[in-house]
């Protein structure tokens, strides 16, 4: 609107010149109105080059549960970056199929800006690895940054027998098939790093699947399952009140929010390769606008340093791992060469 103003500014000047420089009214006045016209026609043909971005909030795509670790963090990072975005974040869940749903969801929305989303590796990888009808790939995405990486873990209820991970596995070798665990959906990541621990420990469980991790550690407290598989910054709260305890970590280095769990190498003396951390980062459709893609690159960037939202995700214990573009593609595709190693368990 305000070069509209300057248009009509112009048309007013232009009115002076000209009746200041003919004589004929007429002639002063079809000029005027030739003007007149362009002002308002350029004021309906191009709002979009002229507005602020962003003139209204922005929708983040969690393709999960609420409650869960990629939804924790979609609600904390909308809680601070409206001082750096400019307009509120509004976190919208769009559980299913792994998180299939919510990922095609954003590869299809419309690349203004005003959709953004969580994508998460490896889970992008399987889905596309072991389903032919995805909708997406990554080339449907603009990369913005990662936030986080999220290991998985072994975790039992705090009065579960196994009170070590050598207690389960000896548990689990003794009824083949008989442990139940719990995690995210039978192709998610979880279940990944599950597959790739019975293979390397010589386990035989039985999987029992959920849309997230926050339906698996409810299941979990009810006594539903003998051990759950769910992302670590989605069980801090209930392993620091002792209802839930953790036999391991499946990361190469101790969480820094639970340094007395040692890593599934450490308990084990077994090398179980990593596969099942999530990458969380922030994506956008393919096509973005480069210098909307630029604001949102600089808001995220800025709310990582944020002090209160530094505090806000330590006392939550999530573990921010803040990747720019470039680097954050370079993992995502470090990620897709080691899932490709391991898929074939699933089948």
């Amino acid at each position: 609107m305000e070069k509209a103003r300057k248009l009509l500014s112009l048309f007013s000047e232009q009115m002076n010149v000209v009746n200041s420089s003919f004589a004929n009214k007429k002639i002063a006045g079809l000029i005027g109105f030739i003007v007149l016209g362009a002002a308002v026609l350029s004021t309906q043909a191009a709002p979009e080059a002229w507005a602020e971005y962003p003139e209204k909030p922005v929708v983040l795509i969690v393709a999960y549960s609420p409650g869960g670790g990629t939804d924790r963090l979609g609600r904390v990072l909308s809680t601070y970056i409206q001082p750096y975005l400019g307009k509120r974040l509004i976190v919208q869940n769009m559980p299913g199929d792994n998180g299939r749903i919510g990922f095609s969801a954003l590869a299809q929305a419309p690349p203004d800006g005003y959709t953004i989303g969580f994508i998460s590796a490896p889970s992008l990888f399987i889905a596309k690895k072991l389903q032919s009808n995805v909708a997406f790939s990554m080339r449907d995405f603009d990369l913005i940054a990662n936030i986080q990486t999220d290991p998985v873990l072994l975790a039992v209820r705090g009065d579960s027998p196994y009170r070590t991970i050598g207690d389960f596995i000896k548990a689990a070798k003794n009824n083949p098939g008989k442990l139940k665990v719990g995690g995210d959906g039978p192709r998610s990541n979880n279940r990944l790093q599950m597959l790739v621990a019975e293979k390397q420990l010589g386990l035989s469980i039985n999987w029992l699947s959920s849309d997230g991790s926050s339906p698996t550690l409810t299941a979990l407290m009810k006594g539903d399952l003998d051990a759950a598989a769910p992302s670590a910054s989605s069980s801090i709260s209930y392993l620091r009140t002792g209802l839930l305890r953790a036999l391991a970590v499946f990361s190469n280095q101790p969480c820094p929010h639970l340094l007395d769990v040692p890593t599934i190498q450490a308990a084990t003396g077994a090398a179980v390769p990593v596969i099942g951390a999530s990458l969380r980062g922030i994506a956008a459709p393919k096509g973005l606008d480069g210098a909307r893609k630029a604001h949102l690159a600089q808001a995220f960037a800025q709310v990582v340093k944020d002090k209160r939202f530094v505090r806000a995700t330590d006392d939550m214990g999530i573990s921010l791992k803040y990747m720019d573009f470039a680097e954050f593609s370079r993992s995502l595709e470090d990620s897709e060469k080691e899932t490709s190693k391991f898929i074939h368990l699933f089948k």
